[in-house]
């Protein structure tokens, strides 16, 4: 597949280049250079095709080796894929979709306790619970008693805000899309400060995720609140997460987490550039309690400069 990409990528570079020969000999044409959004589209989709390609030769396989079927029997089609990745979705291009990435490779379904300290809109409580209860979105037939009978442990969601306007949202998100005894039972909206962390799970052992999209609450000011959409006030940008708030919050999730669980931060630096260094070098902290340098991560943190 990685041989397959570059050989893609060079002849995308490669035609570039061709039709700058064939078109410099006009005078009036201008030369088009394919710009990195598009070599990146075209090495996703061709990465694509060749894992197609491989899952239906392995399907062509199986079915001709399947000697105990009828002949008169018509094989299902093929489930297509309801999404396909795009530039936007890809996880080695845009934060979000690599966080949500990590988010899914440590996530144990009907097992964990996740929480997200800055639910905001519900977008990524939305994506946390498509995780965490991968067979109840949008499946009426599922129920809480299917997922407690899966697991000795109760999986919960946890979304904190400290603004009412942010809770009321994700919750319509929620109930939308969940069961609603996954919801009641399940899940948690908590209309407070994330800065203390550690009486916030009910069970302390399975948290296995704690996420932050710091800032402020994204949303333009309304003109006309209704029930649906809550007044958004003008001065919506000043709410935002703090330095030392966010410092003790993400010092509680440390030491909530399970082992091999994930503590995932996202900073804005024109938002709040204190914090985004403050998170960063707390972060980096945490990598060096292992290291064998000298000095160990007390030497790091006596090497963090002093910022105006």
């Amino acid at each position: 597949v990685l041989d397959a990409t570059i050989v893609r990528i060079s002849s995308v570079l490669d035609g570039s280049n061709n039709s700058h020969d064939v078109t410099s000999t006009k005078e009036n044409d201008v030369p088009t250079t394919p710009t990195i959004e598009h070599v990146l589209d075209a090495t996703i989709v061709r990465t694509s095709s060749i894992l197609d390609d491989n899952a239906n030769n392995n399907d062509s396989q199986t079915e001709s080796n399947n000697t105990n079927s009828s002949a008169s029997t018509i094989p299902a089609p093929k489930k297509q894929q309801d999404k396909q990745q795009t530039y936007i979705g890809n996880p080695s291009v845009t934060p979000t979709a690599l966080a949500h990435s990590l988010w899914k490779s440590t996530i144990i379904p009907h097992q964990d306790t996740v929480i997200d300290a800055t639910c905001g809109n519900g977008k990524d409580c939305l994506a946390l619970a498509r995780m965490l209860f991968p067979d109840s979105i949008d499946d009426e037939d599922s129920s809480s008693s299917d997922i407690d009978d899966a697991s000795s442990t109760k999986p919960q969601l946890i979304g904190i805000d400290i603004q009412s306007r942010a809770i009321h949202n994700t919750q319509r998100k929620l109930l939308s899309s969940l069961p609603s005894d996954i919801y009641y039972n399940h899940v948690a909206l908590l209309t407070q400060s994330h800065e203390y962390l550690m009486d916030v799970p009910r069970d302390k052992s399975s948290v296995g995720l704690v996420c932050y999209n710091l800032g402020y609450l994204p949303g333009a000011p309304t003109s006309a609140p209704t029930l649906e959409q809550p007044e958004t006030p003008s001065n919506y940008k000043d709410c935002k997460t703090q330095t030392q708030t966010t410092l003790n919050s993400i010092t509680d999730a440390s030491l909530l987490l399970r082992v091999g669980g994930l503590l995932s931060i996202m900073t804005y630096a024109n938002s709040n550039v204190e914090e985004s260094r403050v998170v960063e070098h707390f972060v980096e902290g945490l990598a060096m309690l292992t290291t064998r340098e000298a000095g160990g991560w007390q030497g790091y943190a006596d090497r963090i400069p002093d910022y105006d």
